[in-house]
């Protein structure tokens, strides 16, 4: 005799009359918005980390913590988006 369990449900969103904003394509461009901000910000901040580091170890494992993170935290929000 299989065991069944019970289906899971997410609870509804407060603001169900805005449902109609948070489709695919609109999080699509959400997300490509903040991809590219990211993007300026990262270059920027690469940028003085390295003219004013002045070669400090430290900013070479900032550098590879921030970049991690990053990545680690787009693929979430790309996987999310795929799934939605």
């Amino acid at each position: 005799m299989p065991i069944q369990s019970p289906q899971l449900t997410l609870p509804t969103l407060p603001f169900g009359k805005f449902a109609f904003l948070l489709n695919a394509p609109v999080m699509l461009v959400i997300f490509a918005l903040f991809f590219i901000c990211h993007t300026i910000v990262s270059i920027v901040l690469f940028y003085h980390w390295s003219a004013y580091g002045m070669k400090h170890r430290g900013i070479l494992v900032v550098e590879v913590l921030y970049t991690v993170v990053s990545v680690g935290l787009f693929a979430v929000a790309s996987l999310a988006l795929y799934y939605f």
